[in-house]
């Protein structure tokens, strides 16, 4: 199970409000710094009169600009913008994994949805009265918006698991760039668990991960894994050489 708790109305308002005064700002500078280029290019009397068509490429393009910057956002800074940062929220998918690109999109060009017919009051009303507070952009793309909360790591587990790892599977750079970050995740949260985990689901589950990370990396096994000890040590493993390839870039 995954506990997570999802963010109230109030933080997302202000993480809305945060980055909209940041776009606000950077585009009135953008604006600022073009009138002057058109100044300096004796074009003034263009601005003083602009074409209907030149509003319309204007707004498309301030649109497109603002949409994009909430998409990089979202997929560079794992599910932050830099309001979301500020208040301390998160969008992730609703199983728990990093918010990908498709999923970000999606959430981000359905936000007009929310703003067109009576200005954020739909999307507000969606996030107050849905069990997962989720707008019509975060239904349609599969996300939640969850509240991070500073928590004390403990010890960290890495050189628990690396006892479990063996010098008898390496896996080369390919292989490893075949598993998406979430994959990782999974793993890591499985060494952590194991010893915790009833005996018998435990060891059919190490079994079935193994099976999936052996064919996803197309890892030549010598022989199938039959116990439990031997899909963990693989997993083990698998984590030990996804960590180095982390820190080494």
């Amino acid at each position: 199970e995954l506990d997570l708790e999802l963010a109230g109305l109030g933080s997302r308002f202000l993480a809305a409000v945060t980055d909209f005064l940041l776009k606000i700002f950077f585009t009135a500078v953008v604006g600022l710094l073009a009138l002057m280029l058109v100044a300096l290019l004796g074009a003034g009397g263009l601005m003083e009169r602009p074409p209907t068509a030149l509003i319309a490429v204007a707004i498309a393009v301030v649109y497109l600009v603002w949409l994009a910057s909430a998409i990089y956002f979202e997929v560079k800074w794992n599910g932050q913008t830099p309001g979301k940062h500020l208040v301390g929220i998160r969008v992730i998918q609703a199983g728990g994994a990093p918010v990908d690109f498709r999923a970000a999109a999606v959430r981000n060009l359905l936000a007009m949805a929310d703003f067109l017919p009576t200005l954020h009051v739909l999307g507000a009303l969606l996030i107050l009265l849905t069990p997962r507070r989720q707008r019509l952009g975060d239904m349609a793309a599969g996300t939640v918006v969850v509240r991070e909360r500073a928590v004390d790591p403990g010890a960290d587990p890495d050189a628990e698991f690396a006892e479990h790892a063996s010098d008898e599977y390496a896996f080369t750079a390919a292989q490893l760039a075949a598993l998406a970050p979430a994959d990782r995740t999974v793993i890591r949260e499985f060494l952590r668990r194991f010893d915790r985990m009833p005996a018998k689901g435990g060891d059919r589950l190490a079994l079935r991960l193994a099976d999936r990370f052996a064919e996803k990396t197309g890892y030549p096994l010598r022989e199938p894994l039959e116990t439990a000890r031997d899909a963990r040590e693989f997993l083990a493993s698998l984590l030990r050489d996804l960590e180095a390839a982390r820190r080494h870039g």
